[in-house]
Order: structure tokens, then C-alpha cells, then sequence
């Protein structure tokens, strides 16, 4: 098995540390000789010197040794192009690229079924945490009813700052900034859209549907104030930025949205970068998927493990038909603070100085926003 690396930023880095360190173990694993050929980036790092440096991907993918191209630049342009091209090379592809594929993971799925070629994408949810391969392969006898998670851990950190150090959205958002944690464009981690692609690929695999990324509604944490988590941690609830996908009626309901959730369950013990992901099913419920999301060996490890995967014969099948309809998931509880008393449902009232806060019955969006009609509030999802 010859492997061409395309990026070599922190988890190129990463995969190609791995597979040096690990090679006897993992040759043995599969009988056979693994091997990095080509190193692909736009800057020369120090690699191991058996392995071919360039800054040309063509160099990789027009290489007729070259088995298995792993890409890893991100983005949906010229990755979409690097992929294709390899997959058109009858090369097996390992990415980690979960924008590229909840954009277009159709059109990919179908280029690698006619060119009968593996698409192994582990690390593009979840960082090392093993969901995609389980819903793909143990969980087949299933069928999946929801799939909650908390998705991205960039979120899941300043949502962490602000409760624990008692600060602001902008303060805690400065300390991740500087640790790294966010993205070169923000919007990805802090709008919610990060976790709209990955509970878009986790839906696509647990509906069997083909999901129109476009459709899905994303909500992000800019909104939450250091008072509505005070009041939240009253009331016996915690911010999470939460993923769900389930059937509703004719089609999927699927969206992102900042959530109260019961610090007495286990999804709101999960603190820091790390993920979870919760997936009920038919025949075996409520099965919980726990790690860090991100970081440089908890990806390429994923990343890695796909690598050592193309060696297998069977084929992941992505056979599956366009979801006609997909909605926002919008009957829930709500919280809703306000500065006067409202007219709502509601099974938990509480006042404190001017503010008057409501956790309704499960009940329709359209329902509240028309009986409050013109009044001034701040509202959010509640879990349970």
C-alpha cells in the first residue's frame, strides 16, 4: 500500500508521525507493506526523508503506485477537485473533510461507487471518536430513530469558559481564539455551521437519505448571555450547543440550535473540547459515543485507521435516495426570559429582579412566537 498525504498541516502532520511509528505493527495488521510515497503542501515541513515532498497534488494522484490519497486542506473547492481526480484514478480516498461532504458528498459517493474505489471518511465527525464506522457496519440491523450530539468542541469550550470563569461570550471567545480552538473563519464553529455539516453526514448515514445541506437550520452561541446561564443554572439546566436529526412526518427534521439541557444527564457533563454523540435506534437504544473532537493525533488516528481500511474488500454502500423534505426541529420546551409577565404554557415559572422566566411545555415555535406576537424576549430550546 503506497499513501499519498495532501496537507500536511496539523493532522497531515499527524497521520504521517503515525504511520511511521506504527508501520511494522500496522503491516502486520494487514499483511502487506504500508508505505507514505508523497507528502503534499503549499509550505515544505521536515518529513521522514523516504517520503517525496512536493507542492504539486497532481504529482500524487498521477502516480500509478500511489494506492490511497488522503486529503486533508479542507475546504470544498480545490479538495473537491483533488478527490475527484482520484477517485477518476481508481485511487482509494481517506478525508476528513465534512464541509466538502455534506456539500457533495453525493456526487462523490456516486464517482467512487463507479470507479469502485473505497471513500473512508471517519475523521470528519467526531475527530477519533469510531460513530461513522458503527453506524456503517455494527449498527447495520438498526434502524435509527434520533441522533443528538454535541458536535463541535470549539463551542463546547467557550460554552464551558463562560459558565466556570463566569464570563462574557466575547471574553470567552477571546481565551479560545488564543488556544487555538477557532476556526480561521469563526462563523464555521461559532453559527453552528461546523456542527450542521457533521449532523448532516451522521443523518444522511443513520436515515439512508441523501440531505440537502442548504435545508438545514443552524443556530450558534452569540446570543447566550452570562444572565440567561446564571437563570439556566437556577433552574437546574446547562447551555450545550446541540445537533439533532430525526424522522418527522415525510422527511427529516434536522437542525443545530443552542439548548437547555438537565445538568442530571449525561450530555450536559460533557465539558471542554470534547464531543458526544447519541444515537437511538430500533433494536438497540440509546447507544453514546464519547471523546475529544479535535487535536492532531485524535484525528489522524481516525484518519489512520481509514487508511488501513482500504485494504479490505467490502465496500461502503452510500445508495441512497434524495430526502424530499427537511425541516427545523420545532416543537420543543422553550425558555423565554422577558422583562414582564407573558402569556404562555409554561410548567416552571421563575422572577428574579425585573426579569420573569418561563420553561414552557413541549409545544410548537409558531405557537409561541404568535401568542407573544410583538413582545420583547430572549427564548432557546430545552432538552427533555
Amino acid at each position: 500500500m503506497k499513501i499519498g498525504v495532501v496537507g500536511l498541516g496539523t493532522v497531515g502532520y499527524g497521520v504521517v508521525e503515525i504511520l511511521t511509528n506504527e508501520k511494522q505493527r500496522l503491516e502486520k495488521t494487514i499483511n502487506q507493506e504500508v508505505t507514505i510515497k508523497y507528502g503534499c503542501g503549499l509550505e515544505e515541513v521536515d518529513l521522514p526523508e523516504e517520503i517525496i515532498y512536493t507542492k504539486d497534488y497532481h504529482d500524487v494522484i498521477n502516480d500509478p503506485e500511489v494506492d490511497v490519497v488522503v486529503e486533508l486542506i479542507g475546504g470544498t473547492t480545490i479538495a473537491k477537485d483533488i478527490i475527484l481526480s482520484a477517485i477518476n484514478n481508481k485511487k482509494h480516498v481517506v478525508t476528513a473533510n465534512k464541509a466538502l461532504l455534506a456539500h457533495d458528498g453525493k456526487e462523490i459517493f456516486k464517482a467512487a461507487k463507479e470507479n469502485d474505489v473505497h471513500i473512508f471518511y471517519e475523521a470528519s465527525v467526531g475527530g477519533g471518536i469510531p460513530v461513522l464506522v458503527s453506524q456503517k457496519e455494527s449498527l447495520i440491523a438498526n434502524n435509527t430513530k434520533e441522533i443528538v450530539g454535541i458536535l463541535n468542541g470549539t463551542t463546547n469550550f467557550i460554552l464551558t469558559l463562560m459558565e466556570n470563569e463566569n464570563l462574557d461570550f466575547d471574553e470567552a471567545l477571546t481565551i479560545a481564539d488564543g488556544l487555538g480552538y477557532v476556526e480561521a473563519n469563526p462563523a464555521l464553529d461559532l453559527d453552528g455551521i461546523d456542527a450542521a455539516h457533521k449532523i448532516c453526514i451522521l443523518a444522511q448515514n443513520g436515515f439512508h437519505q441523501y440531505i440537502d445541506f442548504d435545508k438545514i437550520k443552524a443556530v450558534g452561541i452569540r446570543n447566550i448571555t452570562k444572565t440567561d446561564m446564571d437563570y439556566a443554572k437556577k433552574l437546574g439546566y446547562r447551555f450545550k450547543m446541540i445537533a439533532q436529526a430525526k424522522e418527522v412526518n415525510d422527511g427529516i427534521g434536522i437542525d443545530v440550535a443552542p439548548t437547555l439541557v438537565n445538568r442530571n444527564e449525561l450530555v450536559a457533563s460533557v465539558m471542554d473540547s470534547y464531543n458526544v454523540v447519541e444515537i437511538d435506534n430500533d433494536y438497540v437504544n440509546n447507544i453514546i459515543y464519547y471523546g475529544r473532537g479535535a487535536g492532531r493525533y485524535v484525528t489522524a488516528s481516525a484518519v489512520v485507521s481509514d487508511i488501513i481500511k482500504t485494504s479490505q474488500q467490502e465496500k461502503w454502500s452510500h445508495d441512497y435516495p434524495d430526502c424530499q423534505h427537511v425541516y427545523p426541529i420545532t416543537k420543543s420546551k422553550y425558555y423565554i426570559r422577558a422583562s414582564k409577565p407573558l402569556d404562555v404554557d409554561y410548567e416552571t415559572y421563575y422572577s428574579e429582579k425585573a426579569d420573569h422566566i418561563y420553561i414552557t411545555h413541549e409545544m410548537e415555535l409558531d405557537e409561541i412566537t404568535t401568542r407573544l406576537n410583538d413582545e420583547d424576549y430572549v427564548i432557546f430550546k430545552v432538552r427533555g
